[in-house]
């Protein structure tokens, strides 16, 4: 069935949101110039009895803390302003498409003659935050009798509820007025003739003189708004600067300790290892092609050349030598330790670069001190 009334998309071009987004701004910051701290504020929070107030000194106070909450307000409604407008219009998308999606129910009878209806409109009905949307038709008697009838999109008759008098729980009649400046809605029982009168002030998109200075102060460019958010990132990159200034202050010693490593490249380690492995009786040390992860991984090969050391015990008296020489440098053999097979032994060694995983070499060397220290005591 064809709705006789057109009706206009969720979805608007996006200057719209955009205008919308400054409006919010506007009103948002206004209010937050409205109630930012006075020098009344801090004369009543005035504790210091020995000191007299200062009023000029109150006022560059207030005058400084309201300037600065108003630059972060800004600058946060810029740095939001995207991505809402983002979501306002694929809410609003989706909106059209589920609108456009939508049939009206069938078989709609007058309720005076008892012909078809036929669908005269049909509106988006918004559940708000808490309600799904719903589409509602309405529709209308081809010879115009009434009422009128409306259904949801899911067959639902939407049904408005009669106003019942307060006094005797009769029907009772409305009478609407409508004024400049209000809406006025009469009640009276057609029972006891008892009388109520409402009204609700009526909104008038009056035009804002001040908007445009205003959306000038509040809503900045995008050169303001880069400004600000490369500001911010200063900021926190000072902040974090300063903690890890904290940071090694507080824990000079293990900070210390990491200088003091040696950080060995790949053609150092072999320099460090073949000298000391060919005294132990391991000869031939082969470094091969390394494995590029978060570290670098790096394959060995060495021989066995004692006769009388084979299987668990030379790949033992390996891994303890290994284990040693490497202590104070920038590697480690790896977990799973070397394998033997006919005088060969195979492994592989880890190196560390970054200083967040020196810092834990040094920290795990402290901790299995401190054990053998107390394992010590104890004996």
């Amino acid at each position: 069935m064809e709705t006789k009334t057109p009706i206009e998309p969720s979805l608007r071009a996006r200057q719209h949101y955009s205008d919308l987004y400054d409006k919010h701004t506007v009103e948002h910051c206004r209010w937050w110039e409205q109630h930012s701290p006075t020098v009344e504020d801090l004369r009543k929070g005035w504790t210091k009895k020995d000191k007299k107030f200062d009023e000029k000194e109150a006022l560059r106070t207030a005058n400084a803390f309201g300037r600065m909450h108003m630059y972060f307000i800004k600058g946060d409604r810029y740095i939001k302003k995207d991505q809402t407008i983002r979501e306002w219009m694929e809410r609003d998308e989706q909106r059209d498409r589920f609108f456009e999606a939508a049939s009206a129910p069938e078989n709609i009878n007058c309720l005076t003659c008892g012909r078809l209806m036929f669908v005269g409109s049909k509106h988006l009905h918004s559940g708000g935050l808490k309600e799904p949307d719903r589409i509602l038709f309405f529709y209308e008697c081809p010879l115009e009798h009434f009422p009128l009838r409306a259904f949801y999109d899911n067959g639902e008759e939407f049904r408005r509820e009669k106003p019942l008098c307060p006094k005797c729980g009769a029907a009772v009649v409305e009478e609407d007025k409508t004024a400049d400046e209000k809406f006025t809605t009469i009640i009276t029982c057609s029972k006891c003739g008892h009388t109520e009168t409402s009204e609700i002030e009526r909104t008038v998109n009056k035009p804002d003189p001040n908007f445009d200075r205003d959306r000038a102060r509040f809503c900045l460019t995008e050169k303001e708004g880069q400004e600000f958010i490369q500001g911010q990132e200063n900021i926190k990159g000072l902040a974090k600067l300063m903690d890890e200034i904290e940071e090694k202050k507080k824990h000079k010693d293990t900070y210390d300790k990491v200088a003091k490593l040696k950080k060995l490249k790949i053609i150092e380690l072999e320099e460090l290892l073949t000298p000391v492995l060919e005294k132990a009786g391991y000869i031939k040390l082969q470094l091969k092609n390394p494995e590029i992860t978060k570290d670098v991984i790096v394959p060995f090969v060495v021989y066995e050349k004692r006769p009388d050391r084979e299987g668990r015990a030379s790949t033992y008296e390996l891994e303890k030598l290994l284990r040693k020489t490497l202590l104070e440098t920038n590697w480690r053999l790896m977990t799973e330790g070397t394998t033997y097979r006919l005088g060969m032994l195979e492994g592989r060694f880890r190196g560390y670069e970054r200083e967040e995983d020196l810092l834990e070499l040094v920290r795990t060397k402290e901790k299995r001190e401190a054990k053998r220290k107390n394992g010590e005591a104890g004996n």
